[in-house]
């Protein structure tokens, strides 16, 4: 396999980046047509063991936690600078893994970068660090101190933009990283690698290659103080067994089967034009994406009609379509399982809607799909997709009732004229993040914390609460 043939999957250890030598047996494909690309790359267990002793030295040694904060800050910024120079390169490398179009990977990894920014304000801002003064102590501090070198899992979806989040997050906290991208999604990793060495010292941010064997010798590494998992419920289950047996914090978002309630004043085309862009964002495959429409039983019609105004008018096409706001699934094992997944629903009885023209191509295209759910009660699994069930209530008792009827807790929506009510509904939600009248908007500034609930993880979620997981507290006094 020459050079050439991998693209641009690059792996980072210490200071020197490589094409992984090792091979998988799965095959990349392109979105857009099925065809296929090359082998999944992995990096050798030599190269993996020369990272995990990098990242222990760049600890020990305090290269990244002990310098001034005025360097890490500058730091941050080359970073911001280098990736923001590279955001069309990461755009088209997240296309190629995900199949969501450029004009939406562009502006959705461009506004990550800003992040950074963000990031080296918090270090100018003293994170890590609170000096108290008590009459009887004196001087004491407290410290929020890196636990030590992290291991960090990046999802398929969005390999790019959780890239810069968690490193962002974990060099405020002064924790040296090695990065596994999902083998699904590797080709972010030749850009980012070069910003990386542009901008930080060597050693800080490291990147390997590989499947679950790769991952689970990162996780049961000794020198492994910390793991940030983002991905599916099945892999973050087999990372939490391996940290628990040496009690390592861990920090997982997973999976959400999240809800969508209507309550009885809610407006059906409001609705249906608000859940559109989240149903097709990431091509649907987007962790807080609604996935269940809970409607009064009364308004049935009214919704699905709506529902198909917007669904219809949903331009599909390729990667490189400007036009296009759903483009291709990420692969074809994904849209195999949401077919597998629709079939299940029909076979109780479930009526099954699409909508939208699928292109003339012969990609892993997916066209929008409403799924009429109310004689599946038994099927919980979230579809990961541009798919939406759609269940109907009595009254707000039964509605919150179906809401909550699931394993997952990441997040929910409510839609409502009367907004007091909304918030009240919202407050019963098992939801760590549950907004009202939006599925994509929130006020920039209105800071938004939520934790994970259920099957959905663990930890906490927030634009700059980050940092909090990649350290631990320290009182000195």
């Amino acid at each position: 396999m020459s050079e050439s043939d991998a693209g641009s999957i690059r792996e980072l250890i210490g200071g020197t980046a490589g094409i992984p030598a090792g091979e998988l047996t799965q095959v990349l494909t392109d979105p857009n047509t099925g065809a296929a690309l090359y082998p999944q790359r992995a990096t050798t267990p030599e190269n993996v063991e020369k990272a995990l002793a990098t990242a222990w030295r760049v600890h020990t040694e305090g290269v990244w936690a002990e310098l001034p904060r005025a360097d890490r800050a500058a730091a941050l910024r080359r970073l911001q600078a280098e990736l923001t120079e590279r955001v069309d390169e990461l755009a088209r490398a997240d296309s190629l893994d995900n199949g969501t179009p450029t004009t939406f990977t562009a502006m959705f990894t461009g506004g990550v970068i800003g992040l950074l920014e963000l990031a080296a304000s918090q270090i100018e801002d003293g994170f890590g660090h609170t000096e108290q003064v008590s009459a009887t102590a004196g001087v004491c501090d407290q410290w929020r101190l890196p636990w030590g070198p992290a291991a960090v899992f990046l999802p398929w979806n969005a390999p790019s933009s959780m890239a810069i989040m968690k490193t962002a997050s974990a060099l405020v906290a002064g924790a040296p990283i090695v990065i596994k991208p999902s083998e699904w999604a590797p080709h972010f990793s030749g850009a980012f690698a070069e910003a990386v060495q542009a901008a930080l010292p060597e050693g800080v941010v490291q990147i390997v290659h590989g499947d679950r064997t790769v991952g689970q010798t990162i996780v049961a590494d000794e020198r492994i103080a910390a793991v940030s998992y983002t991905g599916g419920v099945q892999g973050g289950r087999a990372v939490a067994q391996t940290c628990a047996r040496d009690f390592k914090p861990i920090d997982m978002e997973l999976s959400g089967n999240n809800p969508v309630i209507a309550l009885p004043d809610a407006d059906p085309t409001s609705v249906a034009e608000q859940l559109a862009p989240g149903m097709v964002m990431l091509n649907g495959q987007f962790c807080i994406g609604p996935r269940r429409l809970i409607v009064p039983e009364s308004q049935i019609e009214a919704y699905l009609e709506a529902l198909a105004a917007v669904l219809s008018a949903v331009p599909i096409g390729a990667t490189d379509d400007p036009a296009a706001q759903l483009g291709p699934l990420a692969h074809e094992q994904q849209r195999n399982r949401i077919e597998e997944q629709l079939e299940q629903f029909a076979a109780l009885g479930c009526e099954v809607r699409r909508y939208g023209k699928l292109p003339g191509l012969t990609g892993h295209f997916f066209a929008p799909a409403v799924v009429l759910a109310d004689q599946s009660a038994d099927l919980k699994d979230e579809i990961f997709g541009p798919v939406i069930q759609v269940r109907t209530y009595r009254d707000v008792d039964e509605a919150v009732t179906i809401a909550n009827d699931h394993a997952y807790g990441l997040s929910g929506y409510v839609f409502g004229a009367d907004r007091d009510t909304a918030r009240a509904v919202g407050k019963r939600l098992r939801s760590g993040v549950v907004t009202i009248n939006s599925v994509l908007g929130a006020p920039a500034d209105v800071p938004r914390v939520g934790s994970m609930w259920g099957i959905s993880g663990l930890g906490e979620i927030g634009v700059g609460h980050g940092p909090n997981f990649f350290g631990g507290l320290r009182f000195v006094g």
